[in-house]
C-alpha cells in the first residue's frame, strides 16, 4: 500500500494518508482555491513574475493550485521539474495538467528569495530554420509528395487554443507505427503555437515537421526503417569482431 503525506490547515502539521483515504478527501482540494493559469508564459522557462506570483500566494496558504494550458502541456514532466527546482518547492499533487505545489513545512515568508520582476518582454531569440526546404534523407520530389500526402490525409487530432495536449505525444507515437504521414489540425491557434507545437514534437516524438501551412501540421516520422537496419548491422559486425 503506498502512501503520501498531505498539509492539514487546521492540524498544522503534516500526515500519512492511503491513497483511498486521499480520493475521499476531495474538499482538500477545493479548500486550495488560489490557481495560477501558466499557460504561454512558462514556454520560455518559469519566468520572475510567475515565481514571484507563487511565492505572494505562499504567504497565504501552505500549497498553491496551478493550471496549465497551452504548448507546455506536451512535456508535464519539464514543467514539473522546472517549478520544483526555481520555486524550491514540491508537487504533491498531479492530475492531467493540474498541479499542487507545496511550499514545505519549513517555509519561511519573511526570508522567501528576492526575485526582480521582469517589466518588459526580452527580445525573442534567433532560431534556426524549423522547416527545410528539401527534409534530410529525401530529394526535393519526395518532399513535396510527402507535403501533398499529408496535407490530403485525414486530421489525427484537432487542438485548441490554449487547450490541454497531454496525450498529443503518446497518439503521435501511436499513428507513427502504422502512418508514414501525420496532419494536425490547429485551426485557430496560431501560427506561432503552431511552430512551437512542432518544435516540441520533433524532440519528443521524436519526427520531422516538413510542412505548416494554414494552420494545419505536417509531421513526418522520418527514415526509421533505414536506421533499424544500420543499428541491426553494426550490432552484427560487432559481436563478429568479438
Amino acid at each position: 500500500m503506498k502512501w503520501i503525506v498531505v498539509w492539514s490547515k487546521r492540524r498544522g502539521y503534516g500526515f500519512l494518508v492511503t491513497r483511498l483515504q486521499r480520493r475521499k478527501s476531495r474538499n482538500w482540494l477545493k479548500s486550495i482555491g488560489i490557481v495560477i493559469a501558466l499557460g504561454k508564459s512558462i514556454w520560455n522557462g518559469v519566468t520572475h513574475n510567475m515565481l514571484d506570483d507563487i511565492h505572494n500566494h505562499w504567504k497565504r496558504a501552505e500549497a498553491v493550485r496551478i493550471k496549465c494550458l497551452g504548448v507546455p502541456t506536451l512535456d508535464m514532466d519539464n514543467v514539473c521539474f522546472h517549478l520544483e527546482e526555481k520555486s524550491g518547492g514540491k508537487i504533491i499533487y498531479r492530475h492531467i495538467n493540474i498541479l499542487i505545489l507545496y511550499r514545505g513545512r519549513n517555509y519561511d515568508p519573511q526570508n522567501q528569495p528576492v526575485i526582480p520582476l521582469m517589466l518588459w518582454k526580452p527580445y525573442a531569440p534567433i532560431y534556426p530554420k524549423l522547416v527545410k526546404n528539401i527534409a534530410d534523407g529525401l530529394t526535393f520530389e519526395e518532399t513535396k509528395e510527402m507535403r501533398n500526402r499529408g496535407l490530403h490525409s485525414p486530421a489525427l487530432m484537432k487542438l485548441t487554443r490554449n487547450g490541454v495536449y497531454v496525450n498529443v505525444v503518446a497518439r503521435v507515437r501511436e499513428a507513427f507505427e502504422t502512418e508514414e504521414v501525420i496532419r494536425l489540425d490547429c485551426t485557430h491557434v496560431g501560427m506561432s503555437d503552431c511552430k512551437r507545437i512542432g518544435v516540441k514534437l520533433r524532440d519528443l516524438a521524436p519526427c520531422v515537421p516538413i510542412l505548416f501551412k494554414d494552420e494545419q501540421i505536417i509531421l513526418w516520422r522520418g527514415k526509421r526503417d533505414q536506421e533499424r537496419n544500420s543499428d541491426i548491422s553494426d550490432a552484427n559486425a560487432k559481436s563478429s569482431g568479438a
